[in-house]
């Protein structure tokens, strides 16, 4: 604010007045000049009688149809504008007012428009198609013949190595292979398989629908294969056994390792051949014999495919460690030292194996025993590994001391009855198939149903007063309850499982997983392991 002189107060009045008449004047004056040319047609009218007596007597229609005819093309060039949609909007709830400095303007951010039908009562709505080529020609444009004609599929394998038969069955030949991204045409199906031709090959042939990328809309729109143009299957492919002894070895030749003992006229199924030996599948299990002691049909031989590789008869005897943190052993057994750790990934020389062991050798050249499910080694590397029996002594410990007896019976029938419970959800506190487990109640449910009461949480029911005291993982029996400690970022002992045998337990986990099985020799549980109580009954 720019304070006046009070001084000169009495000297700038008059300017501002003379000021002030001046704009008034000219105001009056653009008026004026505005007006003229209706206040010279209203005195024309004035000063002409006959004019003023002629529009007297006009009929108050022409006057209607002048206005019309004037608003006409005003109405022309209004519907030329382009119109604006108006949008409806959604009613949001209040919320405070931002505060701003005064003077300022605050600045409203609107959202995306949605629309509700039940405050509207607009009905949502969605866009057209966009009318590319990729958008498929209706049916009901389409003529009788293009309705009609079969649907062809093109369809890409997704599996390595695809065996082609010569019908929808694996009774049928495999007269060839694809590999994984070939390209195929699908025109036909016949339960789950599918018949296809190539770009280069117009014959029909059948493949399974499970080693093809095919949508499950399309797969059930295909068109049926009629039965009477399936072929009957060929005999099968098989031989039996001449002579007793039959070595079933993991190659084609006597520089393989046998694998079983086959009996005289057991049935062997041919899969593959290569120089006078067949890979056969005998009771599940696959291998290689010589023909001159098998038993064949007369043309069999013909329709058996020759192998495209066969397996290295001197694989190296390497193994990869599955997971992180396994423990190096001094001894097959986890009673013996432990003298350090590898993690995943790290690969190790197979030595010897002990049992469920393996004696290994680091690239540092540590020597070390290793359990066998933490290591990844093929069959062919495993059956080549030399079993020994020359192991160390175990070291001489102080026997544990239990307040109950350690010969106790195992409770193979509760592992069995827990096992029942996997899939169920997790539920902190829960201890009933109706609500879900926690892994101390749900060994506390299982127990009750056989007439064992244990308390209700893990560090309560580790206690030598409901079982015998179990201090080494090589000892468990199927029922005994195993105890974690430091679990969940807890202190002290926080998880209890039931194990099930084979290296396996059973406890409630997760809520993301619920009941599970899980084996014992995980590093995450080998490491948290506090030991096991075996109930008494």
């Amino acid at each position: 604010m720019i304070e006046l002189n009070h001084d000169r107060a009495g000297d700038l009045l008059p300017l501002e007045l003379q000021r002030l008449r001046e704009r008034a004047v000219h105001h009056r004056s653009r008026h004026r000049q505005r007006s003229r040319p209706f206040a010279t047609i209203a005195a024309l009218t004035r000063t002409t009688p006959d004019l003023q007596r002629w529009l007297r007597q006009l009929p108050s229609r022409y006057l209607l149809h002048s206005v019309v005819a004037l608003l006409f093309p005003v109405a022309l060039l209004l519907g030329q504008l382009p119109l604006r949609p108006v949008l409806p909007q959604t009613p949001t709830p209040p919320t405070a007012a931002p505060m701003v400095a005064e003077g300022d303007v605050p600045l409203i951010i609107l959202g995306p428009l949605k629309f509700d039908p039940a405050r509207t009562g607009e009905v949502v709505g969605d866009p057209p198609l966009e009318a590319d080529e990729a958008l498929p020609v209706p049916l009901t444009v389409l003529s009788r013949s293009e309705q009609t004609a079969p649907l062809i599929v093109p369809a890409t394998i997704i599996a390595d190595v695809a065996k082609v038969r010569n019908g929808p069955g694996l009774a049928y030949d495999d007269i060839a292979r694809l590999t994984s991204g070939a390209t195929i045409e699908v025109v036909g199906r016949y339960g789950e398989w599918l018949q296809f031709r190539t770009a280069d090959d117009p014959s029909l042939r059948w493949i399974a629908a499970e080693l093809v990328n095919v949508p499950e809309a399309v797969f059930y729109n295909l068109k049926p294969v009629a039965d009477a143009t399936i072929p009957p299957p060929p005999p099968p492919k098989v031989a039996s056994v001449r002579e007793d002894g039959l070595n079933l070895r993991d190659g084609p030749g006597t520089n393989y390792v046998s694998m079983k003992r086959l009996i005289a006229g057991q049935e062997l199924t041919l899969v593959e051949q290569f120089n006078g030996w067949f890979l056969v599948e005998a009771g599940g299990l696959y291998g290689w014999v010589t023909a001159e002691f098998l038993n064949i049909a007369p043309g069999v031989i013909e329709r058996v495919p020759v192998a495209a590789t066969i397996p290295d008869p001197n694989p190296p005897l390497v193994g990869a460690v599955l997971e992180n943190s396994v423990n190096l052993r001094k001894g097959p057994g986890s009673a013996y030292d432990r003298i350090g750790a590898v993690n995943a990934g790290t690969e190790v020389k197979l030595l010897a194996r002990h049992k469920d062991w393996y004696r290994v050798e680091l690239a540092n050249g540590t020597k070390a025993w290793i359990y066998a499910e933490l290591l990844q080694v093929t069959p062919m590397a495993a059956r080549r590994v030399p079993y020994t029996n020359d192991i160390p002594a175990l070291p001489n410990r102080t026997r544990l001391t239990n307040s109950g007896p350690v010969n106790i019976p195992a409770s193979g029938d509760v592992a069995s009855y827990a096992v029942q419970f996997v899939g169920y959800r997790y539920v902190w506190g829960g201890a009933s198939p109706l609500t879900g487990f926690d892994c101390s109640g749900l060994t506390w449910y299982v127990y009750r149903q056989f007439g064992v009461s244990l308390p209700r949480t893990a560090a309560s029911q580790f206690n030598t007063r409901y079982g015998a005291l179990i201090s080494s993982l090589n000892n468990l029996a199927p029922g005994d309850l195993m105890f974690f400690a430091n679990t969940g970022g807890g202190r002290g002992i926080t998880h209890v499982a039931i194990y099930i045998g084979n290296g396996q337990m059973v406890h409630a986990m997760t809520p993301a997983y619920g009941v599970q099985i899980s084996s014992i020799w995980s590093s995450y549980w080998t490491s948290r392991f506090a030991g096991a109580i075996r109930p008494y009954r």
